[in-house]
């Protein structure tokens, strides 16, 4: 009577396990962006990254792939902002969406700050050709110095690996550029002071 008992306790475990499996999977496939929504709520943006991938290959917006970016650099994964940073800045809504997305934030230029995470993402990977190419393509059409650009932020990563000849490259290229107002000009004298301090 107890092996009947512990039989059907046991199978009667197995069929909710299964059950819960199935009802896992049915909603990583039907519903990824919910499933990204819950993941990025507990903080595995890992996890969410895979499901906003999902939801991108789905749908193929511009809001679900700059999900992607958004989950790859809150998880710190430079294979993935790289991955999908490259798509978005080369997608030809992206500068309209970066407007769009600067305008709802709280001054953070979502086209700099993107292309300035995806230029240290090649960096980090010993992709320094890639990442400097990725910082002067997100400054051809500027000429001033804006504040948290990607050059700018490069500049601050290869300060921290003392990868001297790489800060000289950097700083030439800084060099093309004139800060627009008093707030550019604070950020671009202090990338230069942290350039000039190592590389002299």
């Amino acid at each position: 009577m107890k092996n009947v008992v512990a039989n059907t306790a046991f199978k009667t475990v197995l069929i909710v396990i299964a059950a819960i499996i199935i009802a896992f999977a049915t909603a990583s496939l039907g519903f990824p962006q919910h499933m990204a929504t819950m993941f990025e709520d507990m903080g595995a943006y890992s996890f969410a990254t895979g499901y906003a991938g999902l939801a991108y290959k789905y749908s193929g917006t511009v809001e679900n792939l700059a999900r992607c970016v958004d989950d790859s650099i809150l998880a710190a994964d430079d294979a993935n902002i790289i991955n999908y940073g490259d798509k978005l800045v080369k997608r030809k809504d992206f500068i309209s969406y970066s407007e769009k997305r600067t305008a709802a934030s709280n001054g953070v230029n979502y086209y700099h700050f993107v292309y300035g995470k995806l230029a240290c993402a090649k960096y980090n990977r010993g992709k320094k050709e890639g990442a400097l190419k990725a910082a002067q393509t997100s400054m051809q059409n500027v000429s001033d110095f804006p504040v948290n650009n990607a050059l700018g932020l490069l500049s601050a990563r290869a300060f921290k690996k003392s990868d001297i000849e790489f800060c000289r490259k950097l700083s030439e290229e800084i060099g093309k550029f004139n800060p627009s107002d008093e707030q550019q000009q604070k950020y671009y004298d202090a990338v230069i002071s942290i350039l000039t301090e190592i590389t002299e």
